[in-house]
Parts: structure tokens; sequence; C-alpha cells
């Protein structure tokens, strides 16, 4: 529903920002790096999430649309809220996390006040081939643990997951359609696994 807000930062604390926009006062949630980051009576501008449990909403904000792609995948997971997520974001950047998620780090997440061992080893499970495949920014690149995979293969590996396919299913099928298809784009993957 709401992209990002750009207005006046009325009030800024280290979880939540007020943030006026078009003469209404909107109240976001949000990580410590992007409170810190603002100063009341400047402009900003804050990528959003409007998160509705229950018939309650929240607001999250961000300072970055890598944080917020990030935070979208993490609350997929069972067990974790906004309220884990912006701990998690509060704890460490985007690229932390998207390497300790990559490189099975458990302990590492587990370090974030609500985030226990099952928790992190579902992190770890789950979102492996989600977290390469978004893009976080500079330095990312690098978090990529599995060469075999390039990034369309990558991404086709993520599509087949959403459409029900299990993360280890969807990937060696994509392994055995790159390896029939040469330069093949993550379209051509997909439809080649759909095929059979």
């Amino acid at each position: 529903m709401y992209d990002h807000l750009v207005g006046e930062v009325c009030e800024a604390s280290p979880a939540r920002v007020v943030l006026r926009a078009g003469g209404v006062g909107y109240e976001l949630k949000v990580p410590m790096s992007t409170s810190s980051a603002l100063r009341v009576g400047d402009t900003a501008m804050l990528h959003t999430i409007l998160h509705v449990v229950d018939g309650n909403p929240t607001l999250l904000g961000f300072r970055s649309a890598h944080e917020r792609a990030l935070t979208r995948r993490l609350m997929t997971v069972t067990g974790i809220g906004p309220a884990i997520a912006l701990a998690m974001l509060s704890t460490y950047g985007p690229v932390d996390i998207a390497n300790a998620i990559l490189n099975g780090d458990a302990a590492m997440l587990q370090r974030v006040k609500g985030v226990g061992a099952k928790t992190a080893e579902r992190l770890c499970l789950e979102l492996r081939d989600h977290v390469a495949a978004l893009d976080l920014g500079p330095g990312a690149q690098s978090a990529r643990p599995e060469p075999g995979l390039d990034d369309d293969a990558a991404d086709a590996v993520g599509a087949l997951v959403t459409l029900g396919y299990t993360e280890k299913d969807a990937r060696s099928r994509v392994e055995r359609a790159s390896a029939k298809l040469a330069d093949a784009s993550t379209e051509d993957l997909i439809k080649a696994v759909l095929r059979g």
C-alpha cells in the first residue's frame, strides 16, 4: 500500500520515527541504523512496509530499499515478525545478515534478542537461496556461497521455491537444466524445469 514516505522528521528515537508527510504524522518502527541516520527537522525518505496483524497496522521504515527487501524475506520465516526483523537489522547490517544466512552461521544469528537456535537454523535453511538472489547493494555479491549457481540459476531456484518446489528439488532441477542449456536466462531455466 505504501512504498515510501517523504517528509520532515518530527521525532527520532532508537526504535521509532515520526515523519510528517502531507500534513500527517506517520509513526514508523525502524531499525537503529535508520533512526541514527535521521535528525529532527531534516527531510527524509523512508521505504516502508505496512504490516497488519489481527487488524492492527504497523508501519515499518527503512533508509534503503535493500533493508526493506531483506526484512520482507526475513518475515516469511515462521517465528520472525517485525520486532525480531528490526532487531536483526539493529544488530547487523543487511550484508552481514545475508552472509550469516548464506554461510549457515546460526550462532551469529542467535546473538540477536529473540532468535533461538531453531529459528536461526530455519533462517539459514529457508532463506539461503532467496538471500543469495537479493541485491543488497555494494559488497553483497561476495555473499554468494555456492559458485555452482550463477545469478540466473539462483533466481530460477527462488522462483521455483515460490511455486511450491522444495529448495533441494528446485536446485537439482535447475542444475540439470543449466547443464543442457548454455547461457540460459532465468525464464528459460524455469520453463525447462516446468516442462520436465
